[in-house]
């Protein structure tokens, strides 16, 4: 199993969900420290954490899976590591479920095969929407095969999908607990190593299930799990407790539900709840969202929202 516990770790940046953004996540990256001018790793003693919801809703989320590829391999260099975390719309989509997904996404995924590397993407848009409207059966079929060539690339044995079937749905850094929608009591009280190894299970084989449900399709799952954040009750409060304290944590960060959602008048701001115990950090940093382009830096026993 895979190490899902890390600590004496410099500092720490979460991101919450970008769905697709490109061009935003590289900017919070460059003004966080975190890459050079040329794009490159630079940030010692740090870990990243990329709460999940890397696609869903538009955008380019191929090139953010080429660009996280690449700093895993160049972060180790500089004592720091990168988490990749399984948001809903990863568990989604490598399982077939593609009802968030776009037309726009398909292309920034199958886009290259069909059209070759040396064309720029502006480029391949401008042209698929041309013949699209030439040949309206002819986009159709267009876009079935984008679909079909996304759907086969997050598979689990597709060249995104084999990728991200490696990654955990929840780590502990620092006595900090990261998760994309949130722990509860019967998914949280358990290893993170366990319940990291059952999500992946589940990923390659859809005979390993709980409840007659998989854990990562859940509502209550760690990719779902919207109930401390939208159901907030002296119950639940209690129940947060629980379950840091079963990891030796001081307080969970999660993304998944837009912080608009849940305090509409701090729309586009990180929101602490439970007296600082969750710390709640989907902006908004998809184009869907308004592009409002954030992370959490947790360093030194200091937490600073930052605002790009």
């Amino acid at each position: 199993m895979s190490q899902s516990v890390f600590s004496e770790v410099g500092r720490v940046l979460a991101i919450g969900d970008l769905h697709g953004n490109h061009a935003g996540f590289k900017r919070i990256l460059h003004e966080a420290g975190i890459l050079d001018k040329r794009g490159h790793w630079r940030a010692k003693d740090t870990h990243l954490v990329q709460l999940g919801d890397i696609l869903g809703r538009g955008g380019e989320p191929g090139k953010i899976f080429k660009l996280l590829q690449r700093m895993e391999a160049e972060a180790p260099e500089f004592g720091s590591r990168v988490h990749v975390l399984l948001g809903n719309h990863e568990a989604m989509s490598m399982s077939g479920q593609i009802v968030y997904n776009t037309w726009e996404e398909f292309q920034d995924l199958a886009g290259e095969d069909l059209l070759g590397d040396e064309t720029e993407d502006a480029d391949k848009r401008a042209l698929l929407e041309k013949l699209a409207a030439i040949d309206p059966k002819l986009g159709k079929r267009l876009d079935l095969l984008g679909c079909r060539e996304f759907r086969s690339s997050l598979s689990p044995n597709g060249k995104v999908g084999r990728w991200l079937s490696s990654h955990d749905s929840a780590v502990s850094i620092n006595g900090h607990l990261f998760v994309h929608g949130g722990l509860n009591r019967d998914h949280g009280c358990m290893p993170l190593d366990v319940l990291n190894h059952r999500v992946r299970t589940e990923l390659a084989d859809d005979g390993h299930r709980l409840d007659g449900r998989p854990v990562m399709l859940r509502k209550d799952g760690p990719q779902w799990n919207r109930e401390f954040t939208l159901r907030p009750t002296a119950e639940r409060g209690d129940e947060l407790r629980e379950v840091l304290e079963y990891h030796g944590c001081e307080r969970m960060v999660v993304g998944h539900t837009p912080t608009s959602c849940i305090e509409p008048s701090r729309a586009g701001k990180i929101l602490p709840m439970y007296d600082d115990r969750l710390y709640c950090i989907d902006t908004g940093i998809g184009k869907t969202y308004g592009a409002k382009l954030s992370a959490l830096s947790l360093e030194r026993g200091t937490v600073s929202a930052l605002y790009f």
